[in-house]
């Protein structure tokens, strides 16, 4: 009883519903965003504009894409989540490295910079308030609108394609079985 209600939450479609929050959250930021902050380098006169929301649209879309990649991956390996406890594979945090894994996965190489970009973020500026070390430069202002609608793109991709393979069903670990119906209202 106790898998079953660990495979409750731990099937493709609980991380299918964490990504999709993630990535609502995120793209409600991205739609309202209005502050800025505004950085003057005085030594060189160059200005930096930023969103204030830059940080937490990335993180979240950040997160929002691991979910949908581990959707997939759960999909394919139940055995990730068997026995009451997620696969040591599962707690990793390098998108390109488990979006190679996907056998089911869309675009399998069309969005990896995409992704990359998405990785850099959570491992460094989007996380902390500078990059790992004075060698990492990279900084919110990498969040350009193109980014964002590849990212967007993906996103919508991902969550249609999983919603299509949860349609037909999945069969997990401890004998465990689902199947979903998905209905989107506009």
């Amino acid at each position: 009883m106790k898998y079953q209600e660990f495979l409750d939450k731990a099937n493709p479609h609980g991380w299918l519903l964490v990504a999709e929050s993630l990535f609502e959250q995120a793209s409600e930021l991205h739609r309202t965003k209005s502050a800025k902050i505004i950085h003057k380098d005085y030594r060189t006169g160059y200005k930096v504009e930023n969103f204030t929301a830059n940080r937490s649209m990335f993180l979240l879309g950040g997160f929002s894409l691991e979910n949908a990649i581990k959707s997939f991956l759960v999909y394919e390996n139940p055995e990730w989540v068997s026995n009451g406890c997620l696969s040591k594979r599962l707690r990793s945090h390098k998108l390109l490295e488990l979006k190679d894994i996907c056998r089911e996965i869309p675009y399998p190489k069309k969005y990896d910079k995409t992704i990359a970009a998405f990785e850099e973020g959570l491992e460094s500026w989007a996380r902390y308030p500078c990059g790992l070390n004075s060698n990492d430069i990279a900084h919110e202002s990498l969040l350009d609108e193109k980014l964002w609608l590849r990212y967007e793109n993906l996103m919508k991709t991902y969550i249609k394609k999983m919603e299509s393979l949860l349609t037909i069903g999945w069969k997990g670990p401890n004998e465990y079985t689902c199947q979903f119906e998905f209905k989107h209202f506009a």
